[in-house]
């Protein structure tokens, strides 16, 4: 009745293993060692073939590849233990434990005997190999690929002689070490990041200033590098904007370096050695080739997992995702030393100075999610994973010796990349589906017929069971971002950079350089607000009007919100991480949402000018940083490439068309959809046509406005260019003492229109005179003939002599009477609080007073023009009122405002102010002091009979 239970408990060890299969895909040798796993598998999965297992294994031996598909085999088995209610199989585990210890540690060591009882017996309770049913898939997969490694490096104890991959498991007569920390500290490992800050922090500021050289953004003056002393060989540069600019202390000998002040050096014992960038890259070459040429022992990485990045790798690989995967070979087998206690903790913490004793376990699982990122498929990588692992069983892999120095290190991480990353990087996708047609076809083997799924992913095709169904390719083609997709599989591209150099060069930075195609949007509407504004509206009135009063008020209310609606939609698609606007760096942020703008923005934010009033930094910070990056992209490509639209427009939706329509093609053999053929010469050559038609931008030149009463511009100047196009001339005593009668009689405030509105008028003479208008045109006349709008204009100007008959050959003169009595009846009472006497000792006064006569109109050889006492006071008058609500620095030298022709009436000329020089002590925050003692020299004049 019972003659079944025999069959039954002697049942295929694979039966399991089967119904896994079919779950998941396994770690399974079917490229390089194909016939000896399926050779394996005939022993392993019967249970009566003691012997033959015994010959097996003792031929593993002598062979890797039956070394390695033997212990493929056991982490299939090993698998079982995902499914619920699996026990430990305690005969086979006393088998493999204990009846062929002899014959399995002879073949793989203790270790790998105590590698194959884990698999059997699923690890340690603790151990971070252990599965249970719960597990999610990733986590399994992430073990698997692991454990695969690990019997690879087990399986190089089957070569005949020591090999340098092979010499990180074992000893130099491939045998397990008595201690594996200090085994390992006797070996190179690959795959190590430097740790030594100085090397680290020269290889970082040759790449910085490389890449910044390539991108053409260091400034003229700043190409230099810097040496902290001849005794500290840290080695550092300048940011922001090249020169010298910052004060830091260095990170290896604590003293201070970097600038004084802009461009000044600190000056110390033993002084800071400056450089040019050839000298300090021969420097830093140099010092690197000595480094290398002691051997780098044992476990050195002590950096975090946090600093792991997919962009890193060392200058001898070509591609990060060769370095990343070595990276993950050596810490995935320190894993599992660790894991097993064969490092332990103290080895962690004392002989590798490690901060954590899960610091191989973060490098491992951080290396596994960069690969995963690196992958065109993420969510199949660990399929790719499995088939480079299993072609790491290579003849041409085999390097015969130890791994003792940093030569060896560097010939087989290369050829690594050589022969594994390149060989199987070209298509992960293809990769990945050769890996799972293979498998499929392994699986056949021991099924009657292909599963569901096997058509489904098109690795199998029957035509009498599903005819026409090679016609229907499977594509995720019209599911993903085909530019990602380019991106990505351009970053993994052997020899990228020297292929398609502008491609490469701009999908490193795409994501900063999609933003040039806002800036023309952003130029055009600030300039539209120049033109409308500059020298129209108060500085106090830009900053408490909201920009919704000009979209709702005026003439041009059309094109205003045309420009606006442009600019608002290019001002929110920005995406900057970072802006600068010279040595200065403010945050990119948008606190307001993009429908409320209008009603919440003043209109200062938007007018560009050139005081030290921040309200429209971030916009010139932004304007500058995107013209920027279009100049980088311009000096890379005469740089690197050898006809010129105005604006870059890279834009995500447009490239992602061209990759479709002329750049593309999906690969439509039978099996293959969801592989992409990309044409990147298309790409290339397109790229580089849209680059030869840009200009530089001469973001040393952008248009800004000047605010009303705020004559103080170092590099422009609205009255002298009113000179130039109208001779000036001076009016008659009579007629300046009835204006200024007029003048005294007149209200505060019309005091003040008057004197905008002659502003207002400058703007016209300035930029629009026609022939018609001459030195005797009225400034009525001119004013109906000219001026469109009346909104800013005074009526004095327009209908009231004798202010409207003035011809414009004395409206400076006008301009600046109006100016010396707006000073006295409306301004005077309102002197910053910095500038007033009380602000100075008697002393400081009594000095400046005395300083500034001697220098100026005392002075025996002064011009004549510049004798009397009231010209200084006239000039100081309206220097007052120029400053008085400007946000400029007073902390200047009084002289670089004293010299400037602008401020000064017709009779004195250049010459005139080259006879004198008032000392830089006496500074603009004087100039109040200075004044008032004039007006008290003046009157005490007066009074003399």
């Amino acid at each position: 009745n019972v003659i079944w239970i025999k069959p039954l408990l002697e049942r295929p060890r694979d039966q399991q293993a089967q119904n896994i299969r079919r779950v998941l895909i396994l770690p399974t040798t079917l490229f390089e060692c194909q016939n000896e796993f399926k050779r394996a598998s005939e022993i392993l999965d019967e249970v009566n073939k003691t012997n033959e297992l015994r010959q097996l294994i003792a031929h593993c031996s002598t062979s890797q590849k039956f070394s390695y598909a033997v212990l493929c085999w056991f982490i299939q088995y090993y698998c079982r233990f995902i499914e619920p209610n699996t026990k430990v199989d305690d005969p086979f585990v006393q088998d493999i434990g204990r009846n062929l210890s002899k014959d399995i540690i002879y073949s793989f060591t203790q270790l790998g005997h105590r590698f194959l009882v884990s698999l059997c017996s699923n690890f340690s309770e603790n151990s971070y190999f252990r599965l249970h049913p719960a597990m999610p898939l990733t986590e399994i997969h992430k073990r698997l690929v692991a454990l695969n490694i690990v019997a690879f490096f087990i399986s190089l104890k089957s070569l005949p002689d020591i090999t340098y991959l092979g010499n990180i498991l074992f000893t130099n007569r491939r045998q397990m070490p008595n201690n594996y920390g200090a085994h390992l500290s006797t070996v190179c490992l690959p795959g190590m990041t430097n740790s030594d800050p100085v090397i680290t922090q020269m290889i970082d500021v040759r790449t910085q200033i490389q890449d910044r050289l390539n991108r053409g953004v260091i400034h003229a003056g700043g190409k230099y590098i810097f040496q902290c002393s001849r005794d500290c060989p840290w080695m550092f540069y300048f940011q922001d904007c090249g020169v010298p600019n910052d004060r830091n202390t260095c990170s290896l000998c604590k003293k201070p370096i970097g600038a004084e002040r802009h461009n000044v050096l600190i000056q110390r014992d033993p002084p800071q050695i400056q450089m040019s960038i050839d000298e300090g890259f021969r420097v830093i070459n140099q010092y690197i080739d000595r480094y290398n040429m002691t051997a780098r022992l044992g476990y050195h990485n002590v950096n975090t997992h946090e600093m792991s990045n997919i962009g890193e790798k060392p200058d001898h690989l070509n591609r990060p995702v060769s370095f990343r995967f070595i990276h993950f070979l050596t810490h995935s087998l320190l894993l599992f030393l660790h894991d097993a206690n064969y490092l332990t903790d103290d080895d962690m913490k004392q002989r590798f100075k490690l901060p954590k004793t899960t610091h191989f376990r973060d490098h491992f699982e951080k290396d596994y999610a960069l690969l995963l990122q690196s992958s065109t498929d993420s969510k199949q990588c660990y399929i790719w994973l499995y088939k480079l692992v299993e072609h790491l069983v290579n003849d041409e892999l085999v390097k015969r010796g130890v791994m003792n120095t940093n030569e060896r290190v560097l010939q087989i991480e290369q050829l690594i990349e050589q022969k594994i990353i390149f060989a199987h990087i070209d298509s992960i996708t293809t990769e990945i589906a050769e890996y799972k047609k293979a498998y499929a076809e392994f699986i056949q083997e021991r099924d009657s017929k292909p599963s569901i799924e096997s058509f489904v992913d098109e690795l199998f095709e029957d035509e009498q069971q599903y005819p026409l169904l090679t016609f229907f390719n499977v594509t995720t083609f019209h599911t993903t971002n085909p530019l990602d997709a380019f991106i990505l599989k351009m970053q993994t591209l052997p020899y990228a950079e020297k292929s398609y150099p502008i491609t490469t060069f701009l999908f490193k930075r795409f994501e900063d350089y999609v933003n040039i195609q806002h800036l023309y949007p952003i130029i055009v509407f600030t300039n539209y607000l120049i033109e409308k504004l500059n020298y129209r509206i108060k500085r106090i009135d830009a900053a408490e009007r909201k920009i919704i009063h000009y979209l709702t008020t005026g003439n041009d209310q059309h094109i205003m919100k045309q420009y606006y609606d442009a600019y608002l939609h290019a001002w929110y698609s920005l995406k900057l991480k970072e802006v600068r606007y010279g040595c200065q760096t403010p945050k990119f942020e948008r606190t307001v949402a993009k429908e409320h703008f209008a009603e919440s923005t003043s209109i200062a934010t938007l007018l560009l000018n050139t005081s030290k009033d921040e309200s429209s930094l971030l916009l010139a910070a932004s304007i500058k940083t995107i013209a920027d990056l279009q100049n980088e992209i311009v000096n890379y490509f005469h740089n690197n490439i050898n006809n010129l639209e105005n604006i870059l427009r890279l834009d995500r939706i447009e490239l992602s068309e061209k990759l479709v329509d002329d750049s593309l093609v999906i690969n439509y053999q039978y099996g293959k959809g969801r592989d992409i053929i990309y044409d990147y010469e298309e790409i290339e050559i397109t790229l580089r046509n849209m680059i030869s038609s840009l200009a530089l931008i001469d973001t040393e030149k952008l248009r800004f406005l000047n605010y009303q009463f705020e004559l103080y511009g170092e590099n422009t100047s609205l009255i002298n260019d009113v000179r130039a196009r109208i001779k000036q001339q001076q009016m008659t005593n009579d007629e300046r003492i009835k204006l200024q009668r007029l003048l005294r009689a007149m209200s505060n405030d019309d005091i003040l229109n008057y004197l905008g509105s002659v502003d207002y008028m400058f703007t016209y003479l300035r930029n629009s005179v026609p022939e018609t208008a001459s030195e005797t045109t009225t400034i009525q006349t001119f004013a109906e003939n000219h001026i469109h709008s009346y909104a800013c204009l005074n009526d004095n100007i327009l209908s009231r002599p004798p202010f409207s008959t003035i011809q414009l050959q004395y409206i400076i003169d006008l301009y600046e009477t109006i100016e010396e009595n707006a000073f006295d009846k409306v301004l005077r009472a309102y002197v910053k609080k910095e500038l007033t006497e009380e602000t100075f000792t008697d002393e400081e006064r009594e000095r400046v007073r005395r300083e500034f006569s001697r220098m100026t109109f005392e002075k025996e050889t002064i011009a004549k023009t510049l004798k009397s006492v009231d010209s200084w006071i006239s000039m100081l008058r309206r220097l007052m009122i120029r400053v008085l609500n400007a946000n400029i620095s007073l902390d200047v030298p009084l002289q670089l405002y004293l010299e400037r022709t602008d401020l000064w009436s017709d009779r004195v000329n250049d010459l005139d102010l080259e006879t004198f020089q008032v000392d830089d002590d006496i500074l603009l925050q004087h100039i109040y002091v200075t004044l008032r003692g004039l007006e008290k020299k003046q009157e005490s004049n007066n009074k003399l009979p």
